[in-house]
């Protein structure tokens, strides 16, 4: 089913928050450099699935799972995982854009800074590239020192993005990135995770079907903590396996 080299995955994962389940026997492989799609009603452990990757579960008392996740071949719950490297490597955007009170300089700045990177003539260079990165560049260029929380809310979740991209990640994540914003902002925001997919493996989580169709390159349907299926975006959408995801396309149900 997945034909191009595999980034991350998960192997017979159960997750639970306390005494609940949220995720049911996963098990998933993620091509490189593509875009996986992860639709599914409110509640069905989207968004769950996508911060394991990352960790960000960890931060809630009572969690646990057994399983493997991996990237890269490795398991990134191993006790001796570099968590602040980990987080280097997989860069997050929510759903809410969330800019520091600082300038879009120290926004993008922020990261590189955080991981030993004080010269100002690279610090300067990493932002441009961020920024351009995130198709931010040109509108706010001659405005680095103003704060960001001045910018539009499409530009704002572009400043994420580049924020993001700013500690040079291999793998994105985008918890409903243009749920909030106008059409006109979610077609910019779309358009650049095309461009993005290009140097970048990404998932997002999206209640948007034809958002999701649109944008990926493989979707992953959840329900009630399942993994119902998963393929390519194609082929899920025009002739799924599943009676289940059919009648969730179709709106059915969901």
């Amino acid at each position: 089913m997945v034909s191009t080299n595999v980034k991350m995955g998960m192997r017979a994962v159960d997750f639970y928050y306390g005494e609940s389940q949220a995720l049911f026997d996963v098990s998933i492989a993620i091509p490189e450099k593509r875009v996986t799609a992860l639709i599914g009603p409110s509640g069905c452990g989207k968004s769950t699935f996508l911060r394991m990757f990352n960790r960000m579960n960890d931060i809630i008392d009572g969690t646990h799972h057994t399983g493997e996740v991996m990237i890269d071949k490795e398991s990134i719950y191993q006790n001796n995982n570099n968590l602040a490297e980990l987080r280097k490597k997989v860069g997050m955007v929510f759903q809410k854009s969330n800019p520091f009170p600082k300038s879009i300089f120290e926004n993008v700045a922020y990261g590189p800074k955080i991981h030993g990177i004080k010269e100002q003539t690279q610090l300067q260079e990493i932002v441009e590239n961020s920024l351009k990165a995130a198709a931010l560049w040109d509108e706010v260029k001659d405005r680095l020192t103003t704060n960001a929380i001045t910018l539009s809310g499409g530009q704002q979740q572009r400043l994420c993005i580049a924020r993001a991209l700013a500690v040079e990640p291999e793998i994105l994540l985008m918890d409903e990135p243009a749920s909030a914003l106008d059409p006109k902002s979610t077609t910019r925001i779309e358009n650049l995770i095309g461009e993005l997919q290009k140097h970048y493996t990404i998932i997002i989580v999206t209640h948007n079907m034809q958002q999701a169709a649109r944008v990926s390159n493989y979707t992953a349907f959840f329900y009630e903590g399942h993994l119902v299926e998963f393929d390519e975006t194609k082929k899920i959408f025009t002739k799924p396996e599943k009676q289940q995801t059919e009648d969730y396309i179709t709106g059915r149900f969901g």
